[in-house]
């Protein structure tokens, strides 16, 4: 179960770091999504979704400056159709 899957890896971190470390919000929902997906109670979607545009609204910066620069890869059937420049 996702519980259980949690309280193993606070285990597992306790006793690697000698510290019990905060799981981050969004990795216990992956790991309680996960658990759905593999007990049957979450099901996946079988229709598929397209994507008609990306809104971008700011580009980040870091490093002093230095742009973000986006980059875009799309799958189909788990095989690449589309890679944007960079």
């Amino acid at each position: 179960s996702a519980d259980q899957a949690l309280d193993r890896f606070a285990m597992k971190k306790f006793f690697d770091d000698k510290v019990s470390a905060l799981m981050q919000p969004s990795q216990r929902r992956y790991v309680q999504f996960l658990s759905g997906l593999l007990s049957g109670s979450v099901k996946m979607n079988a229709t598929p979704l397209f994507l008609h545009y990306v809104i971008l609204h700011g580009i980040p910066s870091f490093d002093g400056g230095r742009a973000c620069q986006p980059f875009l890869k799309l799958y189909q059937a788990m095989q690449p159709v589309y890679t944007s420049g960079i």
